[in-house]
This record gives structure tokens, sequence and C-alpha cells, in this order.
């Protein structure tokens, strides 16, 4: 009975099914999209950059290798997009301090993709990546080598070091004054030169030393010319390590001749025995003088961001200028998280994996949360109007399908058809029509969605079986609600009133 019905009728039929399978394939798309699209998008917005920071605890000082990679085994490896780890140190480059970082260049393009280098990325050592504001204060362009040393370098010895080539700031070297720093006799740094002036010159060198060299020897003022290095000399006297107080005397302002006493000081000392000494003596300052590396600007950073404020090298590069091996100050992780599994995450770093510190970038994660919520939100809406309107397309065909057979039906009644077997006739057109009609649209849905996917995200998506049973369920269900209007109308049919043709 509900097969040849359907079939007697089939402009209305077709109209019915066509109504369901739109709402089908709106369902089934956004049911997709709105399930597998998050995940994707989740990605998208990582290019970004990372919405996972770690940073060393409170008892430890920087982060180890061994730190990053248990923090990346506590995140699923679908989700873990990349981490960068970052060696901060304050910089010297032309006579100016900033921040320079020692990266991994490969991991940083992966944490990073928004950076734009207007150049290219560096390819290894001896090259740097250098923000757009740094680029403009110096001057440089890509191609060029800059200069750079480490602000307030300590020597391998452990004694204070300064950088030669750059003045100080703050307590600013005089002018024309080089300060060179050297080690004591006795293994000690020599902190204090007492030096005492005689004779007709005010420019006479001083010279203080115990064996070796001593730590500080220059005195402003003091040196035989302007701009000549204070140097280390020798003292006759052996009981005091780096202080050996030292008269220099003469009438020439150019007179560097070391005056000896003691056992080593030997009188009559040559010129030559004392032109060794210094050049042993700037020997041993320039071993202790911080490195300086030459690197060649391969691109200018241009982000828009504090990104530009900063130099960035590899950690080989780095690693010469502290002389040590990378310590990390800081990770950035980039994973396809959100929302509540983005702060569990967080907070099993922290509960689990020792010496470490994780916080999220509270911009991109709630940016990632407000635009997923946003676009779940929208699909919504769009899904209920769209099945609403599907129900009112379905419930008006079938209100003229009883309006057509109300003869039919008032004849079956007159014949002893009960109500009751009307109205599950009915329904069993509705089920058939939303079983047919959801079918379709399962399937004109799942296409549609990976079109949206494959030209947005350029990415192919799996069928969800679980969407397809949703859709015809809920087909047949919108079908069956669009009946019961019309079932009432067929059951309420008298069959005295159609006999009689009224």
């Amino acid at each position: 009975m509900v097969l040849s019905s359907i079939l007697r009728r089939r402009s209305r039929v077709f109209i019915a099914i066509l109504a369901v399978a739109i709402g089908g394939t709106t369902l089934s798309g956004l049911a997709t999209i709105a399930i597998d699209v998050p995940a994707q998008m989740a990605r998208e917005v990582r290019s970004y950059g990372a919405n996972l920071v770690v940073t060393p605890g409170e008892d430890s000082s920087a982060l180890a290798d061994a730190d990053l990679k248990s923090v990346a085994e506590r995140v699923e490896s679908e989700a873990l997009i990349g981490y960068a780890a970052f060696d901060y140190e304050t910089v010297v480059v032309n006579d100016q301090p900033y921040v320079g970082a020692g990266i991994d260049f490969e991991a940083a393009k992966t944490v990073n993709p928004f950076w734009y280098i207007d150049g290219d990325w560096p390819q290894g050592s001896g090259q740097v990546l250098i923000g757009e504001e740094i680029a403009s204060t110096i001057g440089v362009t890509v191609g060029d080598q800059i200069d750079v040393s480490l602000l307030n370098a300590t020597s391998q010895s452990g004694s204070a070091a300064i950088d030669t080539s750059k003045p100080l700031k703050g307590d600013a070297a005089a002018p024309g004054m080089d300060i060179f720093t050297g080690t004591s006799g006795s293994g000690e740094c020599a902190h204090d030169h007492e030096a005492a002036q005689s004779g007709n010159s005010e420019n006479h060198s001083d010279h203080a030393g115990h064996g070796n060299h001593a730590g500080h020897a220059s005195a402003p003022g003091n040196s035989d010319h302007a701009g000549h290095d204070a140097h280390a000399g020798h003292s006759g006297h052996g009981d005091h390590p780096g202080h050996g107080d030292h008269a220099a005397h003469g009438d020439h302002a150019d007179h560097s001749d070391h005056v000896g006493h003691g056992d080593d000081a030997g009188h009559g000392e040559t010129r030559e025995s004392s032109s060794s000494m210094t050049q042993a003596a700037h020997a041993s300052a320039n071993a202790d003088t911080p490195a300086t590396v030459t690197l060649t600007v391969s691109g200018i950073l241009k982000t828009g961001g504090n990104d530009d404020q900063y130099l960035f090298m590899g950690y080989s590069d780095m690693s010469t200028l502290t002389g040590q091996q990378p310590h990390y100050s800081l990770a950035e992780y980039s994973v396809a998280l959100e929302g509540e599994q983005l702060a569990g995450l967080v907070d099993s770093i922290n509960t689990q994996v020792d010496g470490v510190h994780a916080q999220t970038v509270k911009r991109l994660a709630q940016s990632d949360t407000g635009v997923l919520e946003m676009l779940r939100s929208l699909l919504l809406i769009v899904t209920v109007i769209v099945l609403a309107l599907t129900i009112i397309g379905v419930s008006t065909t079938m209100v003229a399908v009883v309006t057509e057979r109300r003869n039919e039906i008032g004849l079956r009644k007159a014949l002893g058809a009960t109500s009751t077997s009307i109205v599950w006739e009915f329904i069993g057109e509705g089920v058939v029509l939303g079983l047919i009609g959801g079918i379709i649209g399962a399937a004109l849905g799942f296409g549609l969605a990976a079109l949206v996917s494959l030209n947005v995200f350029h990415r192919t998506i799996a069928v969800n079986p679980l969407i397809i049973i949703v859709t015809i369920l809920a087909s047949v269900a919108v079908s069956v609600i669009a009946c019961l209007s019309p079932v009432r109308r067929a059951a309420a049919v008298d069959p005295a009133l159609v006999l009689r043709g009224e």
C-alpha cells in the first residue's frame, strides 16, 4: 500500500524527497564540518604562532634537552605541530645592546610559520636573522656583515671580562683608554692598582704585576700616549700579588722602562726584554677577551610584533659567544588543542614534569576558542533553520497528498478501515520518504564537506559512519514530524460527507 501510494504520485513524492534530501545534505555536511574542520582549523590557527610556552621552574635556571622531550611526550603525536627552544642573551652590535637568541631555524619555521622574511632563512652557522627594528636602527641590509659580542661576558678563568672592542656603558671608560683584563700571578683577580707618579711628566706608564700580569692595570690619564694600552708590567717585589706598587721616573713622556727591585728584577734590564714582556702581557690579556662573531645578515624579520626587536642566530654561534652549550631560557610549543584540552595539558605538564613551568599564550588560546565556538554556533543555527524549512516543505507536500486522497480515505473508512490504519499508512509513507531523502542527503552532505575541506584547508576528510546514521535517522524523524499534521486531517475525514460529495 505504501509503495503503491508513493509510485502513483511521483511528482509530489519527488518534491517531498527533495525537501528531505536538502535537509539531510545540510545536516550531514555541516555536522562533518563541525566535527572534522575544527581540528584542521586548529592546525591552521597554529600558523599564528605557538600557544604553549614552557620556562624553567623555580628551582631551575635553564631548560635542558630532557625537559623539552618530556614536555613533548605529554602531547599526543597527532596534536603536536612542533616546538622550538630559545637561548636568550644580551649582545652588543654597533655599540648598542640588543637581545639575541640562539635557535634551531628549522624548528622556528614550524612553530612560527607566520614570520615574514625579507631575504632568506639562515642556512647554517655564520648567518643571522635580524629584526626589522634593529636593521633600521643600525642601518644594515641583507648581505651585510655585523660584529656581535656578548654584553657583560665572563672570561673562562672566572674573572670579570670587558669587551675591549666596545665602549663601556654606565661606568664609561675615558676616551683613548683601552682596558685589558688579566689575572694576578697567584691566580686571583687583582682589583686595585696603586700607582705613584713622580718626575716631570704626567704621562708615565704605571706598571704593576706579579710574575704574570695584573688583573686591572689601567689608570685614566696615566698612559704613555693618549689611546695607548695600559701594560701589565713586572714587579721586582714578589710579596704582593696584583698590587706591586711601582714608581716610574724619568723626563720622557715615552719612557716605558721597568724599574725592578729584588731578586727577579734584573738591574739594567734591556728594552728588548721589556718589549717581550709587554707583548706577553697583551697576548695573555687578549686570550681573556670575550669572543666576537662576525655574522652575515641572511634575512630581515618583519612580523609587526616584538620579534622585530631580536637577533636570531644558530646555537653554534651563540655557543661561540657564551663559551658554553646552549641553556634554553624558553621553549615554545605549537599544539593543535584548544580550550579545556589545552588547559588540561598545561596542568599535566606542571604536575608531572619537574623543573619546568608551562602556561598558555592567552591571546592565541582565547582566539582559537573564540573562532571555533563561533563556527560551531553558526553551523548549529544553519542546520536548525534548514531542518525547520525541511519540515515545512515535507508537511506542505503531505497536506497536498491528504487533500488529494480525501475521497479515497473516506471510502476506505466507509468500508470499515479504522483511523489508526490510515494514520500508520501515512506515517509509513513519511518513513520511506525520510529513508530515501536521508540516504541521498548523507551522500551529498559528505561530498559538500569534502569539497569545503579540500578547497579551504587542502586536505581530504574521512567518512564518519556515525554522521551517516544520524543523518538518516534525523531525516526519518523530520519526515514523520512533518506528517503529523496531515495525518490528523486524514484521520478526521468523515466518510458520510465524502459519500455525499461534500
